[in-house]
């Protein structure tokens, strides 16, 4: 019972790959322009959001990552080149920022990481 209730007070916000949404925006001088929309499942709370922006400060490289106000979605602008490869790359960074948050999120809540 004890580990059902720490399960439920532990931060897992995580994303679908197969959920992203483009767009594009144009081309642009090394590729296209395309920006991605991506819905988070699980507890997107005030707490969770605090420690995101904390975690951009701390490492000016995810500022690319805009988590959208009132909503749970994150989008990020990538140009994209022949090789396609660029929204994969920025999809792999996205997953490192979000283990980032809730590993902090965990911490802060005094709960065990897994």
């Amino acid at each position: 019972m004890e580990n059902a209730a720490l399960e439920r007070a532990r931060a897992h916000v995580e994303f679908d790959r197969t959920q992203v949404v483009r767009a594009e925006l144009g081309p642009g001088p090394l590729g296209t322009r395309v920006r991605c929309t991506v819905p988070l499942a699980g507890p997107v709370d005030e707490r969770w959001r605090r420690t995101f922006r904390s975690v951009q400060l701390e490492d000016t490289g995810f500022f690319r990552f805009r988590l959208e106000m009132g909503s749970n979605h994150i989008s990020f602008t990538v140009t994209e080149t022949e090789r396609g490869r660029e929204v994969p790359s920025e999809l792999r960074t996205l997953q490192f920022l979000l283990d980032t948050v809730n590993g902090k999120v965990n911490t802060l809540k005094g709960t065990p990481q897994t």
